[in-house]
């Protein structure tokens, strides 16, 4: 483990350009949405009080952020480099099942989800392995803190989240906030378009594809924004702040969930920010969504070198929107006399290719380190290890149980991640020498220097020297066979036996990237 401060505290990227009260719009926006959940009524008796000087905890996850994008020369990311001068951070933190879904129901339960056994295809999701919902049964750090006396709430505008699939899992909250508009979007969007708007939005090699309709449903479900304040990242933002202001009223302590699906695509940031970077425009139109997902080789789209270039321009705008409206809520926080005693844990579920290998977007069998080297940081209250960096092998399911730990409750035999607070007592976590993880079909796994890459079933392996080969372009699996069987044996080793399930998609590719 290493440690040192990395980056200077710094003020946010701008000051709140509107308040956080709580108005009727917002409140019914909080507890509107797909599911038709209620954010006032809940029962305030349906818990014992915990005690008044309880710790705070705020689990903020964002979708689709690459760890190279943060406290980078080129991108700004003030807000997120002043939480991670703050913060304890995981250098080799990595989801061990890829993407938002099955990420999502690693973070909240505390458990593996690899490799995905006993999956079969669930209504209102891609029908693709590891999608689907969190049994009721199964509990989520949430569900512990709430019997504990904790306010407990969940704010997203993850479009998956809002399904019906998850419907029941919002439920379980005392304050669920549906934030809708992105897509697929429930229901019928409320805006209308027309075709010329939806060409402005749409590179030419995409306007006979089912991508045409996607974006006019996303520039649907967004028309008449007033301002930056009615952008997606914003909404979610300002919504969780609206929570902390009613938490506070209440004198409970809480456990609050911000779950953003920005930056992911399509990536709509304001001009200002777009401004910052570059042009964002691709055969003359604003390409807000430039690749079928969930991804593929750039020249199946038309993308030369340089439109890789604008696309890296919307995503960077992207990012530093969301970062600028983290700051906000993390300066709300401040405000109300609640950062001493909250917790914060931010990280993401994977990055995004954006031309490495030719590739845009992502796609199973490419976990490679753009999509899966992404941020974990946790802040203490108290400020304990505030810049260290540790390299311990952590992932999405050491989450759940290091928020309960550090609350001071009892970890569930069901949840195997492991308690990575111990950090800030200056314990190590038990030993960790690799990391395995699946994505749809695919599994991979590292011992920090090699990177292994295979089917499931153990076909199409494929080896990496990270040390040597940084960028991960060179297979050397027939130079070093022992490599491989090591690292193929860590894979059915933590998938529980000899043989892994085999894995289908019970979707066609087109029916997947819809759903995506």
């Amino acid at each position: 483990m290493s440690d040192g401060i990395k980056g200077a505290h710094r003020p946010p990227l701008q000051p709140p350009e509107e308040s956080l009260r709580l108005t009727r719009r917002r409140l019914l926006e909080l507890g509107g949405g797909a599911a038709g959940l209620a954010l006032v009524g809940a029962d305030p008796t349906r818990a014992p009080a915990a005690p008044a000087a309880a710790t705070n905890v705020v689990v903020i996850v964002l979708d689709n952020v690459r760890a190279d994008y943060l406290r980078s020369k080129r991108i700004r990311t003030p807000n997120l480099d002043r939480l991670a001068s703050e913060s304890l951070r995981f250098s080799r933190y990595r989801p061990e099942v890829f993407p938002t879904i099955p990420a999502r129901r690693s973070i909240m339960t505390g458990r593996r989800i690899y490799p995905f056994r006993g999956w079969r295809p669930v209504r209102g999701l891609p029908a693709e392995p590891g999608w689907e919902p969190i049994a009721r049964n199964v509990p989520v750090f949430t569900d512990i803190l709430g019997r504990a006396g904790y306010r407990t709430g969940y704010v997203t505008d993850n479009p998956h989240i809002l399904g019906p699939a998850y419907d029941d899992f919002m439920r379980r909250f005392d304050r669920p906030g549906a934030v809708k508009g992105q897509v697929p979007f429930r229901g019928k969007p409320p805006g209308e378009v027309t075709p010329r708007q939806v060409r402005r939005h749409v590179i030419p090699a995409l306007r006979k594809t089912f991508i045409r309709g996607r974006i006019a449903e996303y520039l649907a479900a967004n028309a008449g924004r007033d301002g930056e304040s009615d952008y997606l990242s914003a909404r979610v933002f300002t919504a969780a702040s609206e929570f902390l202001e009613q938490a506070t009223a209440a004198r409970k302590p809480f456990a609050l969930v911000v779950d953003s699906f920005d930056p992911h695509e399509p990536w709509d940031p304001p001009e200002k920010y777009l401004r910052m970077y570059g042009s964002g425009r691709i055969d003359g139109v604003k390409a807000i969504q430039p690749f079928s997902p969930p991804g593929g080789e750039a020249r199946t789209w038309g993308l030369s070198p340089r439109d890789l270039r604008r696309v890296r321009n919307l995503y960077a705008a992207e990012v530093t929107m969301v970062d600028a409206w983290l700051g906000r809520f993390l300066d709300r926080l401040a405000a109300l006399g609640l950062a001493k005693s909250t917790a914060i844990v931010l990280c993401s579920d994977h990055g995004v290719l954006l031309g490495e290998r030719g590739q845009v977007g992502k796609h199973s069998s490419q976990m490679h380190r753009e999509v899966t080297e992404v941020p974990l940081m946790i802040r203490h209250p108290r400020g304990r290890r505030a810049g260290a960096t540790s390299d311990y092998f952590a992932s999405t399911h050491d989450i759940a149980p290091t928020v309960l730990a550090m609350l001071g409750k009892k970890v569930p035999k069901g949840m195997d991640g492991v308690d990575l607070s111990v950090v800030f007592r200056g314990a190590r976590p038990p030993r960790r020498d690799h990391q395995t993880a699946s994505y749809g079909r695919y599994v991979s796994a590292t011992d920090g220097r090699w990177l292994l890459i295979a089917d499931n079933q153990g076909r199409d392996k494929k080896l990496y020297d990270t040390r040597r080969d940084r960028a991960e372009r060179r297979d050397v699996a027939a130079r070093h066979p022992a490599v491989v069987r090591r690292l193929w044996g860590h894979v059915l080793r933590d998938g529980g036996g000899r043989r892994l399930p085999a894995l289908s998609s019970a979707a066609s590719p087109a029916d997947v990237s819809r759903a995506l």
